[in-house]
């Protein structure tokens, strides 16, 4: 069956004949689960996490209904053939399947380490009140570190799920790829860490639509806050640039005793070496790890493969 649902996502995939579309569709796939699973929090009732559901109505969730809502493809194809599934799974599942054929080579086949067994909520009130925001790494930290007890290098890792697909203004406020281009926003792999470093970055807008834009005015390159916030102190606030110049003062890093300093030296260990190589495996590595965390958090009694009952 989960060699099927794989076969499904490739086939919705290939059915789409815009390539930034095709982006959208794949970065929805992780976007739709992480969004599921980050409203964990251990100290409230309901704790939720990974239940197969989300708040469609909460601007926070804007922009999934095109990846998950009555008549989708995937749902559709989750009615007609996988609905002894949890719901929860099944978005696993897909997730896994677009990680898998966007990574270079195929690499990254995650069907190893997938388990099974999640059960769905009937309703989650209060989901995408849970959901960071983009201000900056607090949240990030709020939620990954505090809440599901990850460390830095996990999210850090799962950060770099950025590099498929782009945000849409309509639904965050922010509009662009973290990608150089809409082709290579269909391509899993470390290019968001090596845009990170290697693009002078400056702050662009304000309030809830503030971002970062690279290279001449209009083009479509974003960084958000919680992106840059990874390997660079803006926590002051102060207008700066990622590498600096003469319009601009650069923008401060860490200082060595900062606990924010493991998430620079984790975007380091992502990039797999100088820039320019070819090395995907520590990013990998770090983002099974990091995504077989995220989609378990909070849940017992999770099953791998092999006592599935074909």
């Amino acid at each position: 069956m989960y060699n099927a649902i794989d076969a499904d996502v490739m086939r919705i995939k290939n059915n789409i004949s815009d390539i930034k579309q095709r982006g959208s569709f794949l970065g929805g796939l992780l976007r739709l689960v992480a969004h599921d699973a980050m409203d964990f929090d251990p100290n409230r009732t309901p704790r939720m996490g990974a239940d197969g559901c989300y708040d469609p109505n909460h601007p926070n969730n804007a922009g999934l209904e095109n990846v998950w809502s009555s008549g989708s493809a995937l749902m559709q194809v989750y009615d007609q053939k996988y609905s002894q599934l949890s719901i929860a799974d099944f978005w696993v599942a897909c997730a896994n399947a677009a990680i898998r054929q966007s990574s270079i080579g195929q690499q990254l086949d995650m069907k190893d380490s997938f388990r099974w067994g999640r059960k769905d909520a009937v309703s989650c009130n209060g989901q995408g009140n849970r959901l960071p925001s983009t201000r900056g790494c607090s949240q990030t930290e709020d939620v990954f570190l505090n809440r599901m007890g990850m460390t830095w290098e996990d999210a850090v890792a799962l950060m770099g799920g950025h590099t498929l697909g782009h945000g849409n203004r309509d639904n965050s406020g922010h509009h662009g790829t973290w990608a150089p281009n809409n082709s290579e926003a269909t391509v899993f792999d470390k290019k968001y860490y090596e845009q990170l470093f290697m693009n002078n970055w400056r702050v662009s807008g304000f309030g809830n639509t503030q971002d970062w834009r690279t290279g001449n005015p209009g083009n479509d390159r974003m960084m958000l806050n919680t992106d840059i916030c990874l390997a660079y102190n803006i926590d002051s606030g102060f207008a700066c640039c990622t590498t600096g110049n003469f319009q601009c003062r650069q923008c401060p890093r860490y200082t060595s005793n900062s606990p924010r300093k493991a998430a620079e030296r984790a975007v380091l260990k992502m990039l797999g070496g100088v820039p320019g190589n070819t090395n995907n495996d520590p990013f990998y590595e770090s983002f099974e790890r990091a995504w077989n965390k995220m989609t378990s958090v909070g849940q017992s009694d999770l099953m791998p493969l092999s006592t599935e009952c074909e």
